[in-house]
């Protein structure tokens, strides 16, 4: 992914269990052009989202966190659980934008991200200052 002149693009990465918010962090890594913080407290989490809003475009989480649209309404919010869950749920209530099973396979997780990253980077470049 190119990213000439650009703002770095940063990916939150929030678990409670700190093996996999950091096993998660570094497949995150992989993708070019993306930053990836790690997480295992949501309050630290919230608190460095609103400090660099800006440049984040992912947000990662096994919490629900509903402040995020509040401070960044083009963050992506995707909750990942072991619990069974029904994605509608969380589409009727807005509360998360995708929601990933655990266990997830590294490859569809960095898939996924890599193509929101992607997606998002598209529609900015289309945009007439």
């Amino acid at each position: 992914m190119e990213r000439n002149n650009q703002s770095p693009v940063f990916v939150a990465v929030i678990d409670d269990e700190a093996d996999l918010a950091y096993l998660f962090r570094e497949a995150l890594n992989q993708i070019d052009g993306v930053e990836v913080f790690a997480f295992t407290d949501p309050s630290l989490a919230l608190e460095h989202f609103k400090a660099n809003h800006q440049n984040y475009r992912v947000v990662i989480s096994d919490y629900r966190m509903p402040k995020i649209k509040d401070v960044s309404p083009a963050a992506t919010r995707i909750m990942m659980s072991a619990f069974e869950i029904q994605d509608e749920l969380f589409q009727e209530y807005k509360c998360v934008d995708k929601f990933l099973q655990k266990p997830v396979l590294m490859t569809d997780l960095i898939n996924e991200v890599r193509m929101l990253v992607s997606k998002i980077q598209i529609l900015g470049t289309n945009r007439i200052s």
